[in-house]
């Protein structure tokens, strides 16, 4: 059985190791980053189009901007640069939060659940910022509660993650007061307060109440009314999301049966009864067989996004319930603090780690199988080329496409200036970034294989 060196191990090995892998696959391109590979390359600069969330922003554009500074021209390089920066960040911080936690096997468990029931489902639209305001909230969430006293090294980290935060995501609406009252609760049962340590990590909380009123601003003014719509719309459609919904699935049934049964936490029955579902959920590309809707799908990690971040809240919460006075007065934490159980929470978590990861290796290959068929459609053809005539309209290629970003893709992809650019499907009347037969001008900079 895995001890807790072991899980961390694994865990950190792991994460790593899909970062790089997907990079290397330019993950990072799928929906929105192919624009913002396009309007990196076009300006020679960062996209920073969406000040809510600029400084989540430049810190993942940090590599591909450093390429295009040291003149890098290689557009393939720049989306492998581009995703490392976009999978790195949060990546990072996960592993800060695993680091903390390697000898504490309850709450190494939390850690790697909140990898593999959020970051591991809802990451294949990595460019999307709130994977970052997520890992934020439970880095912060582990540095507070295994913090037995206030230093030096707590408040730095603290202070610096307190001011990414401030324009991260909008998840801070809930996350930075969640975030802030941890930390009011950290300085309150320190045995001392040091005025620098105290100091700073006051600055954080600064910092996360002010990430609170940006996500206000940009909730009640936000950049794009329709845009705002569309996410209030579908954040209840998590469901689509058989990763993401077969993972909490298994996760509830510990839950549900630790308030029930919390001895039993200490005995295999939940675990079993949970392990239903990671063996579906292990088994799930195998549902790819068939032409139906029902498997993995890229495009609905995106709508479950929403749903996360309370996953993501309830963790911080049961983390700090953990680490607080509550933890000697609720018999499943009680049971917890056994070593069998906590034993077997940790394996258990590890399971869901690793359950996620079949469906994962199924998506990245199917998004090398659609760029594959995207550069070849735009290399063997010049001008515009109809969606309807090219392979990318048909099964199952057609389960990646975003409408608006396929003249972006077909940019990116292009090897010289008189490759064809792919237009939206034709009953598409929505907003792009230009027009297919008027293309940016990149100069300079090709996609070289």
């Amino acid at each position: 059985m895995p001890t807790t060196t072991v899980a961390y191990r694994t865990t950190v090995c792991l994460i790593w190791g899909l970062a790089l892998w997907h990079s290397w696959e330019s993950r990072g391109l799928f929906v929105d980053g192919s624009a913002f590979l396009v309007q990196i390359a076009r300006r020679e600069w960062f996209f920073d189009f969406y000040a809510p969330r600029l400084y989540a922003m430049v810190v993942g554009q940090a590599p591909i901007m450093t390429a295009i500074f040291l003149g890098v021209t290689d557009l393939h390089l720049l989306a492998r640069l581009l995703s490392l920066g976009l999978f790195a960040l949060p990546t990072a911080l996960y592993h800060l939060a695993l680091v903390r936690v390697k000898d504490d096997a309850v709450l190494l468990a939390a850690v790697i659940a909140a990898i593999a029931v959020v970051f591991m489902t809802t990451s294949f639209f990595i460019v999307g910022e709130y994977n970052t305001a997520y890992a934020i909230a439970i880095l912060v969430a582990v540095r507070l509660a295994t913090a037995k006293r206030l230093t030096l090294v707590d408040g730095v980290v603290l202070a610096v993650i307190g001011g990414l935060a401030i324009r991260t995501y909008e998840a801070m609406l809930y996350l930075g007061p969640l975030l802030s009252v941890m930390i009011v609760w950290a300085i309150w049962r320190a045995p001392s307060r040091p005025w620098l340590p105290t100091t700073l990590h006051l600055l954080s909380i600064a910092g996360f109440i002010a990430g609170m009123f940006v996500a206000i601003g940009s909730l009640t003014r936000p950049y794009s009314v329709e845009h705002l719509d569309e996410t209030i719309e579908t954040a209840t459609n998590f469901w689509q999301n058989m990763q993401f919904d077969l993972a909490v699935a298994a996760a509830l049934v510990v839950v549900v049966w630790a308030l029930v049964r919390p001895h039993d936490l200490a005995r295999g029955k939940p675990y079993r009864w949970a392990a239903v579902c990671l063996v579906i959920l292990a088994l799930s590309p195998l549902l790819m067989l068939g032409d139906i809707l029902v498997r993995p799908l890229a495009k609905s990690q995106y709508v479950a996004r929403t749903a996360a971040g309370l996953i993501i809240a309830s963790i911080v919460i049961f983390i700090w319930a953990y680490a607080s006075n509550v933890r000697a007065k609720l018999p499943a934490f009680v049971v917890l603090g056994t070593q069998e159980a906590a034993r077997r929470f940790l394996i258990f978590a590890l399971l869901i780690l690793l359950a996620v990861l079949p469906s994962d290796i199924f998506l990245t290959q199917s998004w090398m199988s659609y760029l594959d068929a995207m550069r070849t459609t735009v290399r063997n053809h010049d001008g515009v080329i109809a969606f309807e005539e090219s392979p990318l309209s048909r099964y199952p290629y057609n389960l990646l496409v975003e409408a608006w970003i396929l003249p972006s893709q077909s940019l990116a992809l292009r090897a010289k200036q008189g490759d064809g650019i792919v237009a939206p499907p034709r009953d598409f009347n929505a907003w792009q970034p230009f027009p297919p037969a008027q293309p940016y001008p990149l100069g300079k900079y090709v996609w070289r294989d």
